[in-house]
């Protein structure tokens, strides 16, 4: 039989529609069995993976978003104390910033001046290389420990 040009689906083999079934080859079928789901393993849970990265440097920028956040003014006297003595630790041969505005000069002082003393405490810390300490302290804080401006 001779093919012709536009010839049948027939005249040409490799046109004719595939088998959708798989191919198993003889010895093969067991292979092909069906599935089972495999019990769970006993699994604990995974302990968390902590990275050690590099400390992020804190700039005196985010330092002074921190202590202005919310109009804070400076911490409430005790915390205050608590972070000039933080700084006094830290300070070595350095020349302390003014100490913090407690006791009758704390109900004394207006709440411009408290954070002007404050703020002078804080650019003393990040002129003596104690930002993150200061920044980690500070932020560490909870909000009754803020005294906020009106």
């Amino acid at each position: 039989m001779k093919k012709r040009a536009g010839g049948t689906a027939r005249d040409f083999p490799d046109t004719e529609p595939q088998s959708t079934l798989p191919m198993i080859p003889p010895g093969e079928e067991a292979a092909y069995a069906d599935t089972r789901p495999s019990p769970l393993a006993d699994l604990r849970a995974a302990a968390p993976v902590v990275l050690t990265l590099a400390p992020l440097e804190v700039t005196l920028y985010d330092l002074m978003a921190e202590i202005r956040k919310d109009n804070r003014v400076c911490p409430m006297p005790t915390r205050w104390l608590e972070f000039y003595r933080l700084l006094e630790v830290h300070a070595g041969a350095a020349a302390l910033p003014p100490p913090p505005l407690v006791g009758s000069a704390w109900a004394a002082t207006p709440a411009m001046a408290k954070r002007m003393c404050f703020r002078e405490q804080v650019e003393w810390a990040a002129a003596q290389h104690c930002i993150n300490l200061a920044h980690g302290y500070l932020k560490g804080l909870a909000e009754a420990d803020w005294h906020y401006g009106s």
